[in-house]
């Protein structure tokens, strides 16, 4: 028998309602819930299994029904089991519950409120990555939050299906940009990025400059991030480094805008100012998450390196590389957009609370 799952962690809670989704059968429920094996049989030995049960109960209510768009069905009333200081132990030893299990590490004792904002969020996005496709193309998108909408986008990219990811996307952006568990900066370079890859450059860099002009739930200066990146994956140069100067005016700070001028100059083959950039990068890194700041240290250090070694940024040491330098410019700028956000809406769930 495993350890019971701990429902006081929020991401134990999220990857709970995904349990329920994928498996909706309240005794396969509660015995992964007491950490038991996946039978009926040995939650029977669980002196719990009731609470057990009806936690399983409580989570199936709760979980989000993907074909409601993720939305809970109406709560069902389940009264919760109630064992007294005094009664017979549920363990069935004869003891009273107070000096046998009251204080045991068996003992669930947890308070399972409904899932706070962010804990749905977190077990929705995960929630579209592991259901089957087939499943993801029946969920009603007018329904759907936009964590789920950006969530299935990224599923459908992956696919191949582009024009399907373009439309959630813009779906999410025409919206009011209120949801507080996305990065709307991100999914603007995302939804750019994709038309590029449709071959609507035009219409990526038109709509790139709209965002700038009016932007919504995001700065001006990050609008201008994701343009000197989107230049950059043109090979546009110059109007690259007009962009990144707006960055920078709007944010001196920033890692990732010291980053694109240090390409800027490495492209041009400025070899103390691209590293003088990079430097600055590495400076401001720690404004990233751990996680962020670790992936930002080495796409900087990678380049400060070659920087160092009079080594262009789309070419290999390697003799024997016969590499394209149009795509490895475009590689630089995919990278560097992606990374151009501090977190992921599921890693930013993960610290909420249940109430």
């Amino acid at each position: 028998m495993g350890e019971p799952k701990d429902l006081n962690n929020p991401a134990v809670y999220a990857e709970a309602l995904v349990q329920a989704v994928m498996n909706p059968n309240r005794e396969m429920l509660a015995s992964w819930l007491a950490g038991v094996e996946d039978t009926a049989f040995g939650l029977s030995k669980v002196p719990f299994q009731d609470w057990y049960l009806y936690f399983a109960d409580r989570l199936m209510d709760m979980m989000p029904q993907p074909e409601l768009g993720f939305q809970a069905r109406p709560r069902r009333t389940v009264a919760a089991p109630k064992v007294g200081r005094n009664d017979v132990c549920p363990c069935g030893s004869g003891k009273k519950y107070k000096v046998c299990h009251l204080e045991s590490e068996e003992n669930p004792g947890w308070k399972l409120g409904s899932p706070t904002p962010a804990i749905r969020a977190m077990a929705i996005a995960r929630l579209v990555h592991t259901l089957p496709l087939a499943r993801l193309e029946r969920i009603p998108v007018s329904q759907a939050a936009p964590v789920a909408l950006t969530e299935m986008a990224t599923v459908f990219h992956g696919n191949g299906r582009l024009e399907e990811a373009l439309k959630l996307v813009r779906q999410v952006l025409d919206g009011d940009r209120q949801d507080p568990f996305l990065l709307y900066d991100y999914w603007i370079a995302r939804y750019a990025e994709w038309l590029v890859d449709a071959d609507r450059a035009q219409e990526g860099e038109q709509f790139l400059l709209g965002e700038y002009d009016q932007p919504r739930g995001v700065k001006a200066w990050q609008v201008a991030q994701k343009l000197a990146a989107f230049y950059i994956d043109q090979g546009d140069l110059a109007n690259a480094d007009t962009w990144v100067n707006s960055a920078l005016e709007g944010d001196g700070e920033n890692p990732f805008n010291h980053y694109l001028k240090g390409m800027l100059s490495h492209f041009d083959e400025l070899w103390e100012e691209a590293k003088a950039a990079y430097q600055q990068a590495l400076q401001f890194s720690d404004r990233f998450r751990e996680e962020e700041q670790a992936y930002m240290r080495q796409l900087v250090n990678e380049a400060l390196q070659r920087a160092e070694q009079q080594l262009p940024l789309d070419e290999e040491e390697d003799d024997e590389y016969e590499g394209d330098e149009e795509e490895d410019m475009e590689e630089v700028a995919e990278h560097a957009a992606e990374r151009s956000v501090a977190a992921t809406p599921s890693e930013d769930a993960a610290q909420g609370q249940q109430s």
